[in-house]
């Protein structure tokens, strides 16, 4: 098959150091989702539905890039490969644009405000996407065996997650050295600081990566002729890749879950506060900390279960218990105590690990396309997959920032009522619980089980080799 090098040894180093760059990506991505907005809301001073709506304007961009870079790849001919070349110049440019992002030149309600935020956000998500979507598309190519994809994608998982764990706790680290966390100078100094000390992480994991996938990544086979209406010939190959059922499916399953898990993320820190009276370092160390943990433990048992009773039923057990233990148990949290959400942070975690079959079934459903079409296009649906999300986390930021304008919440923080702090606990439980309880109704019709998946294979197998 055209773009497999599963005949490459696929040792467990290799694998390893595929997944490496997924934890400058993702520490990233969780700093912008747990801190982005309450730092500008809170300490730059712009109100949080202007910071929303600079976030989802930057981020529809970001998902219109998605695809494009992701087609872009498919056709890349160099002698290092399609996907591989643009990890190490896109992690230099996405650590340069991390800073500048906490580094506002000026603070307060002002259209300059505004301007700085949406543009630096919009370069930000651009260079992640020069490193993600070939990344993502990498991983589809790197083996067609159904079981070693759910080992290959949980070690993506597993780097996106110690990412993300970095990301959760390295800002509240350097808040707490820097000392009076309710002063928004401070703030501000924490916040910069540790923008910059990621930067090396960004940078290093994704060279990591680069370095320990060599002879995995296969050059387009002749170079396309690049065309001027390159975006629009994109829009439609992306529309060939959303009349695969399959894709389709899934796709609509992860939007609605990925909106839910963008809101629930970016409110995270105003629910902890507010609501359950926990300062940050307490919601970092005691609940945010152990649901990661908790998240990476899961891993292989959801794996596991995958082989097991298929992935389509493991993540749907997933999905559906997460949402309705969401719904029901946040607004009854008791304020100011630790035990309850430390208990649920970890019992959570263990159901929001079972996301790592999603990933699995997105490589399982492209070899449908391998049915209909000689060659290879997994640039072009993890580029459609990786826009989907940015859609989602668009849509959620826009969610978060005008919902907590509408719920009382203003720009500059301070004291809130115990009717906003309801409406917010509100926001935090069944609103996100509601999203993934959809979700998974949606997952349920999925027909990918792994019967079909086999004879899939079998008839692509036979077409390619003719």
């Amino acid at each position: 098959m055209d773009g497999n090098t599963s005949a490459v040894s696929m040792n467990r180093s290799r694998q390893l150091g595929y997944g490496t760059a997924d934890l400058g990506i993702a520490a990233v991505e969780s700093i912008v989702q747990l801190y982005l907005l309450k730092f500008y809301s809170e300490v730059v001073g712009l109100s949080a539905a202007w910071v929303g709506i600079a976030l989802a304007v930057a981020m529809i961009w970001d998902a219109i890039s998605d695809p494009l870079m992701g087609g872009i790849s498919d056709r890349t001919v160099h002698r290092q490969g399609r996907r591989r070349p643009y990890f190490v110049p896109g992690s230099i440019l996405l650590a340069l644009t991390f800073f500048l992002l906490f580094n506002p030149p000026a603070a307060g309600q002002s259209v300059a405000t505004f301007l700085y935020l949406l543009f630096s956000f919009l370069l930000l998500n651009t260079s992640m996407t020069l490193v993600a979507v070939p990344h993502a598309a990498l991983a589809g190519e790197l083996s067609s065996d159904r079981h070693e994809r759910s080992a290959l994608f949980g070690y993506k998982r597993l780097f996106a997650t110690l990412g993300a764990l970095l990301g959760l706790v390295l800002p509240a680290l350097v808040l707490a050295y820097w000392g009076e966390p309710n002063d928004p100078a401070t703030m501000a100094r924490a916040r910069s600081a540790a923008s910059g000390l990621l930067a090396p992480a960004i940078i290093g994991t994704a060279w990591l990566s680069y370095r320990l996938t060599r002879g995995l990544d296969r050059s387009a086979r002749e170079r396309t002729r690049w065309r001027l209406d390159l975006l629009a010939h994109l829009v439609l190959e992306q529309r060939e890749a959303l009349k695969n059922p399959l894709f389709r499916l899934l796709v609509i399953a992860f939007i609605i879950a990925a909106v839910g898990r963008t809101l629930n993320a970016s409110i995270a820190l105003y629910y902890y506060e507010y609501f359950l009276q926990l300062g940050e370092q307490d919601a970092v160390v005691w609940v945010l900390l152990p649901f990661f943990l908790s998240f990476i433990a899961s891993v292989p048992m959801w794996i596991f279960l995958g082989k097991r009773w298929g992935k389509k039923r493991a993540a749907l057990l997933g999905v559906l218990s997460l949402g309705v233990t969401t719904a029901v148990v946040y607004p009854l949290m008791p304020a100011g105590q630790i035990v309850f959400p430390l208990a649920y942070s970890l019992a959570g975690g263990v159901m929001a690990g079972a996301i790592v079959l999603m990933d699995a079934l997105v490589a399982d459903s492209i070899d449908y396309d391998r049915i209909r079409v000689r060659r290879a296009r997994e640039g072009l649906y993890f580029g459609v997959w990786k826009m989907s999300t940015k859609v989602a986390r668009a849509l959620g930021l826009l969610l978060a920032g005008v919902l907590l304008d509408l719920i009382g919440f203003a720009e500059g923080g301070g004291a809130v009522s115990a009717e906003v702090s309801f409406r917010l606990a509100f926001l935090f439980g069944p609103a996100v619980g509601v999203l993934f309880v959809t979700a998974g109704v949606i997952l349920w019709f999925l027909p990918l089980d792994n019967a079909l998946h086999d004879r899939i294979q079998r008839i692509a197998q036979r077409r390619w080799e003719r």
